[in-house]
């Protein structure tokens, strides 16, 4: 009782906090024109001393206009060497902010793209990504006449973190709010810290690790993830081995054949006391099966609410989840962030609309193959209905940064647009969060090339969504000859080389959000087929670009009934 009391009390205390959030959010937004014209000109001020600010001019900027005409659209590169010299230490590079953390992803080749984050950006990622969720549940809660109960959650985000050369802490940015508040977690997490808080190199069977721990618990009343994918396919997981964990529950123990470092073995299994009454509950409901009643209301019945991102490519995964969740459970759609700053999140439960946050960042948009030197457009000018590219000014030292992302708007909240993210430009595939781009997937591929020695004629990639998890297939027509036994030894190659061309997706696959690799070999003269085919239905071979990406039915169609084993 006093574990759910102190529970109750935390609820209350973020939802407030979350509650807090969305009102200055309100108050921000009532005024969001002027809001973004201070944060812009108070960071050219703050900056204007700064090597970079020096470079582009800030002291001759005024106004808005001043801006665009005098500093220039940027990306990564412009900002890549100061950014590794403020990670060994130097300062007063791009920004005056304090800057405690960085953060990192996926970069065009293997190294990561490191982005510092300042203290106004991290507390902006804590308020937003911890206590306005929960703030959105207690409204929910309160317009069904309830209090929110006390929350014990099933969280599978895995948190590393890790210091650089000049004493900086590095991690995601969606660790961030949780290491903020690593000594508190355990309060209301099932997961242990053994298995959130781990090495980055950890060899452990993660979906069972997590969902051991949760089982045991009947009172679990919230989830919480990253991806939905995750989530999705845990669940895939114990739908598949749900006898050997109820077997576990009842003895008490950890299975022997269950991937885990020994000491971490060790330390779980003081954690643990025989529950058969436990196992027997869940035992019941696992009986009657996963297709006639959503398995997750019937093993907690107390589960009230989640949260995870599943917009865009991953909406699929959000549907594929409704499989066990059912569809009554509302869902916090987290929002719209990339690594360079949060941008937009919903004020609502089960809202697919982001109301941007004009307090931490400026934001340009510009129209869909606009012309080149079109002037971007400022939150008052947008249209709803309409996609742009999203062009970013942080607050930790990047400014007209394209990140590379559209968004369309969906309406306005009060003066400051409410949007949804669509996809990446020059994306060729995304299942679970890696964002891996054309350029990206080719250097890979050749990477891949060199490392099995091989030449290819062509190569195609089929995100394959239908399997739990998703999984990336390549398609490849080779100038040598192969066996079936070869395609193994290519897969765990392709893997490798994928791992090490984004990091992202050696995270993935051991948290098992996204599946192992998969190689097919193409028979001789696929790609000549494939154009013949295009010109006999009318194409021009001038304007036909290879098919890097099988992205429809039609082409699934053909170059999977050309593999040779099938």
């Amino acid at each position: 009782m006093k574990n759910k009391a102190v529970r109750q009390v935390l609820a209350l205390f973020a939802g407030g906090l979350g509650i807090a959030e969305h009102i200055k959010l309100k108050l921000y937004s009532k005024n969001a024109v002027s809001k973004q014209k201070k944060v812009l000109m108070k960071l050219m001020k703050d900056n204007k001393t700064t090597v970079y600010g020096k470079a582009n001019g800030f002291d001759k900027v005024k106004s808005i206009e001043d801006y665009q005409n005098i500093v220039p659209l940027s990306r990564y590169a412009d900002y890549e060497d100061y950014v590794w010299r403020m990670a060994d230490g130097e300062k007063g590079l791009i920004t005056n902010r304090l800057i405690r953390r960085f953060t990192e992803s996926s970069g065009s080749t293997g190294r990561s793209k490191l982005v510092p984050l300042s203290g106004w950006a991290e507390w902006c990622c804590q308020c937003f990504s911890f206590s306005a969720p929960v703030g959105c549940a207690v409204k929910y809660f309160w317009r069904k006449g309830k209090l929110i109960p006390p929350q014990k959650s099933m969280l599978t985000a895995e948190v590393g973190s890790r210091k650089l050369k000049g004493g900086r802490t590095l991690s995601c940015l969606s660790s961030i709010p949780l290491l903020n508040i690593k000594p508190f977690v355990s309060l209301f997490n099932t997961t242990p810290k053994e298995v959130m808080f781990h090495d980055e190199d950890i060899d452990m069977d993660m979906h069972y690790a997590k969902l051991r721990f949760a089982l045991q618990h009947s009172d679990v009343s919230c989830m919480g993830t990253i991806f939905i994918t995750t989530l999705e396919s845990m669940f895939f997981y114990m739908e598949n081995n749900w006898q050997m964990l109820c077997d576990d529950i009842e003895k008490g123990i950890i299975n022997e054949n269950v991937r885990m470092p020994d000491d971490i073995r060790t330390k779980l299994s003081k954690k643990l006391k025989p529950n058969p009454k436990r196992a027997e509950e869940l035992r019941a409901e696992f009986r009657k099966g996963f297709d006639d009643e959503p398995i997750i209301p019937r093993i907690w019945k107390d589960c009230g609410w989640m949260y995870g991102m599943g917009t865009g490519a991953l909406s699929l995964y959000a549907k594929k989840l409704r499989r066990y969740i059912g569809n009554d459970m509302p869902i916090h759609y987290l929002g719209y962030a990339a690594t360079e700053a949060l941008m937009a999140v919903p004020i609502e439960l089960d809202s697919f609309e982001y109301v941007m946050l004009p307090q931490n960042g400026f934001y340009e948009f510009l129209p869909l193959d606009a012309p080149e030197g079109t002037r971007p457009l400022t939150i008052s000018e947008v249209e709803v209905g309409k996609e742009y590219e999203l062009i970013l000014t942080n607050m930790s030292g990047f400014y007209r940064y394209r990140i590379e992302d559209v968004v369309k708007v969906t309406g306005f909240y009060y003066e400051s647009p409410k949007v949804t993210f669509c996809y990446r430009l020059n994306q060729i595939a995304n299942i679970s969060g890696e964002k891996i781009n054309q350029m990206a997937f080719d250097e890979i591929v050749e990477n891949f090339s060199n490392d099995v020695d091989e030449l290819f004629i062509g190569y195609s990639i089929y995100p394959d969504r239908t399997t739990s998890p998703g999984h990336y297939v390549l398609l490849i027509e080779t100038a040598g000859e192969h066996t079936k036994e070869d395609e193994k030894a290519y897969s765990e190659a392709f893997e490798k080389a994928l791992c090490n061309g984004n990091v992202s997706v050696a995270p993935l696959i051991a948290s098992g959000a996204l599946g192992h690799c998969e190689v097919k070999f193409l028979k001789k003269g696929t790609y000549d087929d494939y154009r013949q085919m295009l010109k006999e239905n009318g194409a021009n071979l001038n304007q036909v670009k290879p098919i890097k990406v099988i992205d429809n039915d039609k082409k699934k169609d053909f170059f999977f009934s050309h593999t040779i084993f099938g």
